[in-house]
Formats: C-alpha cells, structure tokens, sequence
C-alpha cells in the first residue's frame, strides 16, 4: 500500500510539474517572441518593431519556424518530466518518438495554392468568410 501512496504522490507532482512547464523562444533576430504550453498550446505571441518592416511571407516563416522551435522545446522538457515517472516504459519510448517528431521540420504538405470562393455580392464580411 505504501508503494501505491508513493507512485500515486510522485504521478501528482509529475502532473503539476507538467502543468507549470512553459518553453519561451525568441526567434534568432529576436523579432518573435512565443510562449507556448504543454500539448503545443500557443500562450503568447509577441512581435517587435523589426518584425513589422518583413515582408507578409517572412514574417509568416518567421513566426512559423519560433512556434515550431517553441513546440519542440515544451516537448523536450515534457519528455524530461515524464522519464522519473515513466522512464524505461513503452509510453517514454511513445513521448521520445514525438518529441523527435516535433524537432523535425514539417514538410508542405500542398504545395498548391488553395482555390479561394468567389465573393457574393450579399456577403457581409469584406475579407470573405471562413468557411469554406
């Protein structure tokens, strides 16, 4: 029973620890900014001055690339979390394999541009809608 008691109390405080964790990355310039939580849950974005002078499509990959950055970091300190708990387990081999996977850049999947619904005269929204 004390065993029990004892995975029972180290499980509560993996659980807080993993609650608490937050990964803050800064993009090389510093120009993005994000917090982002466990499950990949983007808390904060944050963006200079600098970051306002690119260009539409650099600013994308910018932010893109810190987000991805910031997710593999949440994710690298998930694993380290987890191994005292679960260490040696076939679900640390599951968080290792998709923290891996999370460091990995992701290929475009569509390189096509999407096909964008003509706008209605009667729409009420000027940027068009988001359903589609």
């Amino acid at each position: 029973m004390r065993r029990v008691n004892d995975i029972q109390a180290r499980a509560e405080e993996t659980q807080a620890q993993l609650k608490a964790l937050r990964a803050h990355v800064s993009s090389p310039d510093r120009s993005v900014s994000v917090t982002m939580a466990p499950g990949g849950r983007l808390e904060k974005l944050s963006l200079t001055p600098a970051a306002m002078r690119m260009s539409p499509d650099q600013l994308a990959a910018m932010i893109t690339n810190t987000v991805q950055n910031a997710h593999a970091a949440v994710a690298e300190q998930m694993q380290a979390t987890m191994q005292p708990l679960i260490g040696g387990t076939s679900a640390m081999d599951f968080l290792r394999e998709h923290v891996t996977a999370a460091q990995q850049p992701e290929e475009a999947e569509d390189q096509q541009p999407r096909q964008q619904r003509p706008q209605r005269p009667d729409d009420d929204e000027p940027f068009g809608s988001i359903y589609r």
